[in-house]
């Protein structure tokens, strides 16, 4: 059993009740939740009861076809409601159910009579259908015909204690639901009738059937108030006198089930003191002898104990007779005797029941009367006729949950909001598919260990599937993951392992495997084929992205391993894992995304209170994952991400956190939050009874103590009844049940923690098995197959007994085998199995694991598992553990130097940093003279792994480590940019000028004093000749630099540039002009790519050379294939795609490969980038029309990033004032306490004049251009005339005839207020800054239409405006609106709207005014702005619409 099945019962294949003929079920119980679409077919037979031995659920159907259209439109609330119309309303917490189903009484033709005849024609009937028929009795010797005669009885019992409750109880005020009624009518009765006993009698009661079929279809009442109260004896007390007519009421029930079940015979009579024989040895039946102390000893023996024990007196009496003249069942008995027994502890003994019984036995009320009858329709084979095979165990199995309703049903709630969503909005531009403002779904369930977290999840599992969904789960240990990233693909995997590879029809009669990238393919109809999967991927990532998938995937391998089984040599040799070409993210994205095109996903991820900070970084990528306008398959949004970790280790883990609080802030992720606490007790007791097959009322004493002692945490309940077991206090007698002691339990106490309780489940496991499981336990929470097989000889023995223990410890429940793997079923299941490993034999045992496996990680094609999971178990071993073995302390260093590299590659720095010090700390005395070279890389990779995790203190630790002792400059020169990047942050002057005094003994010296704009003027031109026309293709056929100087001083200048970059001076132009120069001479570099891109900027933005910048940017990237694409990334893509190639390529185009640069730079530590990438990204997204609400939550994201890495200037002069322009446009706000609220709160006014103090030139081009942005969509031209006259130094170029093409927009927007201010105040200046921004836009957009266009246009008709000049406003306003609607524009379609609205109403054309504020709000709303859309609705109010 698996350790997190907490929450369920089943396994004994209890038999919910179905139709079967005339052999069908009582009736049908939902204890499940049903998918939204599920159509439950059900209904109870009065006709019979016949037994059937296997568990069935519900008979259920769900739809053929994945994504239903019928549903569509139906709220699952409602659909809810229409299938529970289908079967009995159950109680949430206990499963109690009051309203039986009764099939519709309309247009049948009935038969009624009285009870009494009832009972006297079905047995007639009964015993002519057995005298005339050779059907054989079961093994208790009952017929058929008994068997449906009793489960008629069974329905008529249920109806009438439903009436009765109702009647004498009334709604109830405590968690239990009020008892419904299934009767519409009484004979004429009014609805304040309340029951009395002469009323409970088979002359009272008329049974209606269907004439046809003989179902039992109403119940109803022929009253006669005959009944005196006041000649009752009845205490004067209110209470007392409630207690008795309770009691009054429950013998006779218990009288009248009597003769239903015993065909018409009465209650036998209580025998007289004369039928009774005296005790042996006693004489008038006073005894002989005086007991002794051992007498008294035994009689105390004998005494009954507070448990399930059986009757005795009366008691005996009555159920002998049920039992041997009736045959009837046993529950039967105990129902009828507990309800007479009843009523003689509420004051009435008439048929001699004994008064002493366990309390279990009496009945507190009729609902509790009515919870045993409805348990034996639900479970007739445990609870009715006890014939299930398995009663006598304890076992709670997977068909059945309690107490999650609610849980359930939020978790099918965003399944079925994933399962319903529509896609794309078709109804735009041919062409130019819109995304629908579809969320992405995201559910967090949270709880302490043991409250059935997972359990609740794997619940929805198989009604997703049968939906067609592809259910996925990973799980974390509390180890560290042996390899980056290893459990995300191990769970993406199980995709893989779980679907068998199809066979085409081929050679043979088995068929044949096809060959993927043959001209064939797989031809067969599964769209969920694992081999169509593939070729799906290859074409998406090619072959080089599928072999470092498969690396980390052993079913994914093993499956490439067939397909290309031409190329296996190509595929072993790939040892790096997910790293070199392909980016990570990326290749585990386009895996899921894939996968979501064949079918919906849940991607489930088990405790991620474990995970490192490179799983959660990469789990938040795939869930942000977004689609651009141009993605038609938005298979992100057909993912379902449920993540389960542990609520008290929330505050601990900041990585999870801030990871949780960045979904609840993300407006474009619906996030639902699930918090699991232990059972309440009714849910525990529904348990607890099915677990034993006993009523509730008798368990629920027992319930009482278990929920005392375990707080209701299922897994904790399931091993606290296991160890009651186990020590026998609680045990089963064949002939009376379960029995228990609560005194004794009571005392029985319960740790904190469930460890306990495994330890002691641990201890009593063979040894061989024991060992086994300790053996896994030093792996962590799972291990693959091939380590187990590669230490399967760790204890010297022949390796035959290390799998065989762990096969039998799954049967258990201790481990589960997934795919190739065994994983911990509970980790504190692992926790316990380590702890069972005495002190001084884990050291020992560990050195034994790591000898076997050192081999295979010095294999030359040896997996990188392997290495991780080695270096994982060296690292516990630790320094202390090979102090006095200087050759294994070497090699246990550079085997964490090796991990910790490729954990660099993998992006996972957390990890490296952990191996990097792990590794210096197996360094032994004078490391730096005797390991110098392992030394140094493990100081270097230290510095530079702290780097990327902003660690800024410990970066200065371990370089002053290499400055200290390195032996040359060329040694210490890595430690030198590692630092130097950390003092950027704080300054850059200062690393500026520790990167010119680095260049002077490499031969550079440069004065930055002495260059001009003029000198720098002329390089740029000499070097736009050098490398004019083709002569830029001479770097595609230059070797690489060898040169170790001029590579280093290509580096030094390089991060010089970036510097200058981010102060928009022209140093970054002469620089990469210098560096140009040396890769001509020298070959090049990957610092000669970025220098190109920069350079190719400076041609269009400085030189104002277009052509040549687009073709030098393309150059630049043609060369990447040269280098190690996901380092460039960062560097080069912001330059090219965000200033180079928006001169010629649609702008939304380029909104992809500029997310990447930003992801890259994160991910991959290059920081130093990051922060104009994510200006750049961020700026061309709104300059799109990118949805405001998608771009607000990707500006929470980069937030939380930037502020992880101490980058306040970003977060304060361009974050926040973002943020509060968009939230101005859109109304969107995000929690006060979240960091750009905060940010935002305190943000200076003039963020201009602090960025040029702080020397922050990029943030003052930025907060510019924000500032014209709001006051032109809140129409403040005032404010934004300002701004320029205020900025006049900025806003130079409107008075050139030359601009630069990167700043586009500002220009834009500065050209329509100098056109407004023209109109207002008839300044020629105005005139002529409008008039430069029109002619400068109108050779922009011949040179790319699609960007520029409707930009030209709206400055045009702005100008007409001014002039006065009408029809040619009228015809460019609405060619604006219209290119701009063609080009994907949307807030430019507002504005032009607006502008327009603006002209025709003071013109007076009213409805044009009308159509254009209609146009415009609309656009506004689509592009995410609706308080901006609000505002331009009012203008409907305004009096020049009224012609006034």
């Amino acid at each position: 059993m698996e350790a997190e099945e907490v929450g369920s019962t089943g396994a004994r294949e209890h038999q919910p009740a179905q139709q079967n003929g005339d052999t069908g079920l009582l009736g049908s119980s939902d204890h499940t939740l049903p998918p939204p679409d599920l159509r439950r077919e059900t209904s109870i037979s009065s006709q019979s009861m016949a037994g059937s031995t296997t568990h069935s659920a519900l008979s259920t159907k769900f739809p053929q076809e994945a994504w239903g259209t019928n549903l569509a439109s139906v709220p699952y609330q409602q659909q809810l409601q229409q299938n529970e119309l289908l079967q009995p309303q159950t109680h949430e917490a206990c499963g109690d159910q009051f309203q039986p189903q009764l099939p519709p009484a309309a247009s049948l033709e009935k038969t009624i009579s009285s009870l009494k005849d009832w009972i006297v024609t079905k047995k007639v009937d009964k015993e002519i259908k057995e005298a005339t028929s050779s059907l054989p009795s079961n093994s208790s010797g009952m017929s058929p015909y008994e068997k449906q005669r009793i489960e008629k009885c069974v329905k008529i019992a249920h109806l009438l204690v439903a009436n009765l409750a109702k009647r004498f109880e009334g709604p109830k005020t405590n968690s239990n639901e009020p008892i419904e009624a299934t009767v519409d009518s009484f004979d004429g009765e009014t609805d304040d009738w309340e029951p009395k006993p002469q009323d409970i009698s088979e002359d009272c009661i008329t049974v209606t059937e269907n004439a046809e079929t003989g179902d039992v279809i109403d119940l109803g009442f022929d009253i006669y108030r005959n009944f005196n109260w006041d000649d009752t004896e009845v205490d004067d007390d209110n209470q007392s006198s409630n207690e008795q007519k309770l009691g009054l009421i429950f013998e006779a029930l218990g009288k009248l089930l009597y003769k239903l079940f015993m065909e018409g015979e009465d209650v036998p009579p209580c025998p007289t003191s004369t039928d009774v024989p005296p005790p042996n040895g006693s004489i008038d039946g006073k005894s002989s002898d005086i007991p002794d102390e051992d007498d008294i000893l035994d009689m105390l023996r004998k005494l009954p104990i507070t448990g399930t024990s059986g009757d005795n007196g009366g008691n005996d009496r009555i159920t002998s007779t049920m039992r041997n003249s009736g045959k009837l069942p046993k529950s039967l008995c105990r129902l009828v005797v507990d309800l007479l027994h009843t009523s003689t502890v509420m004051g009435r003994n008439e048929h001699g029941l004994e008064n002493n019984q366990n309390p279990g036995s009496c009945f507190a009320s009729l609902s509790d009367v009515h919870s045993d009858i409805q348990q034996m329709i639900d479970f007739p084979d445990a609870f009715l006729y006890s014939s299930i095979n398995s009663r006598w165990e304890l076992v709670f199995g997977n068909n059945h949950m309690f107490g999650r309703k609610g849980e359930l049903r939020q978790l099918m709630d965003a399944a079925y909001r994933i399962q319903n969503s529509t896609g794309y909005d078709q109804s735009s531009t041919p062409g130019m598919p819109h995304p629908t403002q579809r969320k992405k779904e995201v559910v967090m369930v949270n709880g302490h260990a043991g409250s059935g977290k997972s359990r609740l999840v794997q619940e929805i599992r198989k009604p997703l599937q049968a939906w067609g969904w592809t259910f996925l789960r990973c799980k974390f240990g509390k180890t560290i993951q042996a390899e980056p990233l290893s459990v995300i693909a191990l769970g993406l995997d199980e995709f893989f392992s779980s679907n068998v590879a199809c066979l085409c029809p081929g050679i043979g009669t088995q068929g044949s495997l096809v060959t993927m990238g043959s001209s064939n393919g797989c031809s067969c109809a599964n769209s969920s084929c694992p081999r169509k999967v593939c070729e799906r991927l290859e074409s998406l990532i090619g072959i080089d992205g599928l072999k470092c998938l498969s690396q980390q995937m052993p079913s994914l391998r093993s499956l490439v391993g067939e397909t290309y089984a031409h190329r296996r040599e190509s595929f072993n040799n790939v040892n790096g894992g997910l790293q070199g070409k392909f980016h990570t993210h990326h290749l585990f994205g386009t895996l899921l995304d894939t996968l979501a095109s064949v079918s919906p996903v849940l991607f489930f991820v088990d405790d991620l209170q474990w995970a490192d900070v490179a799983s959660l970084e990469l789990l938040t990528g795939l869930i942000n994952r977004t689609f651009t306008q141009f993605d038609r398959d938005c298979s992100t949004n057909r993912i379902l991400f449920v993540g389960a970790y542990r609520a008290d280790t929330i505050m601990e883990e900041l990585s999870l956190k801030n990871m949780i609080q960045e979904f609840d802030e993300c407006v474009t992720i619906n996030t639902t939050q699930i918090s699991l606490r232990g059972f309440h007790l009714e849910s525990l007791n529904e348990m607890v009874s099915e677990a034993l097959c006993l009523p509730r009322r008798k368990t629920r004493s027992l319930c009482q103590i278990i929920h005392l002692k375990t707080q209701g945490f299922p897994l904790y309940v399931v091993e606290f009844l296991d160890a009651l077991l186990t020590e026998k206090l609680l045990f089963h007698d064949p002939a009376d049940g379960w029995e228990w002691d609560v005194d004794v339990i009571d005392l029985k106490g319960i740790s904190k923690s469930v460890a306990e309780l495994l330890t002691g489940k641990l201890k009593r496991l063979p040894h061989d098995i024991l060992s086994g499981i300790q053996v896994l336990s030093c792996f962590g929470s799972h291990v693959d197959f091939d380590v187990l097989d590669a230490v399967k000889n760790y204890d010297g023995s022949s390796g035959n007994t290390l799998m065989p223990a762990l096969y039998t410890a799954q049967k258990e429940g201790l481990v589960e085998k997934a795919g190739p793997t065994f994983t911990f079923s509970h980790d504190s299941i692992q926790h316990a199995a380590f702890d069972l490993i005495p002190t001084e034999d884990r050291i020992p045992l560990l050195q034994k694991l790591v000898s076997y496996l050192i081999p295979c990680c010095m294999q030359e094609r040896g997996s990188d598992s392997f290495l991780f999971v080695t270096v994982d178990i060296i690292n516990r071993i630790g320094r202390d553990g090979v102090y006095s073995d200087p050759i294994q302390s070497q090699l246990f260093a550079r085997l964490n130097l090796e991990a910790g590299k490729k954990s660099m590659a993998a992006t996972d720095f957390s990890s490296a940093m952990k191996h990097f010090k792990f590794g210096i700390s197996f360094l032994q005395a004078n490391y730096w003279e005797d390991q110098y070279d392992l030394s140094l890389n493990l100081f270097e990779c230290s510095a530079l792994a702290n780097y990327s995790e902003g660690n800024h203190e410990q970066v200065a630790i371990q370089v002053n480590h290499v400055l200290s002792n390195a032996k040359s400059f060329e040694d210490k020169f890595k430690s030198y940019c590692v630092f130097i990047n950390v003092i950027g942050i704080g300054s850059m002057e200062r690393a500026a000028e520790k990167l010119y005094e680095l260049l002077t003994p490499l031969g550079e010296n440069i004065d930055p004093n002495v260059i001009s704009p003029q000198i720098a003027i002329s390089e740029f031109i000499s070097t736009r000749n050098i490398l004019s026309g083709v002569q830029k293709d001479k770097f595609l056929h230059l070797d690489p630099m060898t040169d170790r100087t001029k590579l280093m001083t290509m580096k030094l200048m390089a991060m010089l540039v970036v510097y200058y970059n981010q102060q928009q001076t022209f140093m970054s132009g002469y620089l990469v002009c210098k560096m140009i120069r040396t890769s001509l001479q020298y070959g090049h570099s990957e610092d000669t790519v970025y220098a190109l891109s920069v350079f190719s900027a400076v041609l269009g933005n400085r030189l104002y050379d277009v052509d040549e910048g687009y073709a030098l940017g393309r150059t630049a990237l043609s060369l990447l294939k040269f280098y190690n694409t996901n380092q460039l990334i960062p560097r080069i893509y912001g330059v090219i795609y965000g200033t180079v190639l928006v001169s010629k390529d649609p702008i939304q185009s380029l909104l992809e490969p500029l997310l990447q640069a930003c992801r890259l730079s994160f991910s991959n530590g290059n920081f130093e980038h990051s922060t104009i990438n994510t200006v750049i990204y961020l700026s061309r997204s709104w300059h799109a029309g990118k949805n405001i609400p998608l771009v607000m939550s990707e500006l929470n994201a980069f937030a939380h990033h930037h502020k992880q890495q101490s980058h306040m200037s970003i977060l304060q002069l361009f974050l926040a004032p973002a943020y509060t322009v968009l939230s101005t446009l859109s109304g969107v706000t995000f929690d006060s306490s979240g960091l750009l609220a905060q940010l935002a709160d305190v943000c200076n006014d003039d963020i201009v004049e602090t960025a040029k103090v702080k020397n922050e030139m990029v943030f003052v081009r930025t907060s510019i251009a924000l500032s014209m942005m709001e006051a032109i969509f809140l129409r403040d031209f005032v404010k934004a005339s300002q701004v320029i006259l205020k900025y006049q130094d900025f806003f130079q170029m409107l008075e050139e005839q030359q601009m630069r093409i990167n700043e586009f927009e500002i220009i834009f927007y500065a050209g329509l207020v100098s056109f407004h201010m023209a109109r207002e105040t008839g300044e020629a200046h105005w005139m002529k800054k409008g008039m430069n921004a029109l002619a400068t836009f109108e050779k922009w957009s011949i040179l790319n239409e699609w960007n520029f266009e409707h930009r030209f246009l709206l400055l045009k008709a702005e100008l007409h405006h001014t002039k006065g000049d009408t029809s040619a406003a009228v015809e460019a306003y609405d060619m604006s609106a219209q290119a701009a609607q063609k080009h994907c524009f949307t807030h430019h379609v507002g504005l032009a709207c607006e502008l327009a609205a603006h002209y025709f109403g003071n013109i007076g054309e009213k409805e044009r005014t009308r159509e254009m504020i209609q146009r415009s709000h609309d656009a506004y709303m689509e592009w995410g702005a609706a308080r901006k859309a609000k505002v331009v609705i009012n203008l409907l109010e305004l009096n020049w619409l009224d012609g006034s």
